[in-house]
């Protein structure tokens, strides 16, 4: 399968505990995984995580697990439907153009405002509490100063 899915869920301590696949991921760089998890009988558990890509298992498998307190019992024999999404994190500083000095794809160079000079990349850091082998992926990407 590509990118993330959904391989378990377990409700165990008064948390709804996810296992995703992320076999289209590379081990050690940061992913958020955010979705919910829901029964028609109206519990669902929302969740939202950055962690690190573990390495593969065995199996030649990469999976982790996200948690979330849900908001009401889940039900044994209900089915349980999850909608995930799973993407690699980043931040961008972007600087303004000076006025005049390139055409925006509309071909404008007066009118607007425009942030298109990249100063900075860096990678997302785990925030996840619980995850104590987390740590910041990649380097940062810092670019010289064009002025």
């Amino acid at each position: 399968m590509a990118n993330g899915y959904v391989t378990k869920v377990t409700i165990r301590n008064n948390q709804v505990l996810i296992k995703i696949g992320l076999d289209d991921f590379t081990p050690d760089e940061s992913v958020e995984i955010s979705g919910y998890a829901t029964q028609a009988g109206g519990a669902f558990a929302v969740f939202n995580d950055i962690q690190l890509v573990p390495e593969r298992d065995p199996d030649g498998e990469i999976n982790m697990w996200v948690k979330a307190p849900p908001s009401a019992d889940f039900k044994k024999g209900e089915a349980v439907t999850v909608v995930l999404s799973a993407a690699r994190v980043w931040t961008t500083v972007l600087g303004e153009r000076e006025p005049g000095s390139s055409p925006d794809q509309y071909g404008s160079t007066d009118e607007g405002m425009t942030w298109d000079d990249v100063r900075e990349v860096k990678y997302a850091t785990p925030s996840s509490a619980g995850h104590a082998s987390q740590i910041t992926t990649g380097e940062d990407a810092t670019f010289p100063d064009r002025t």
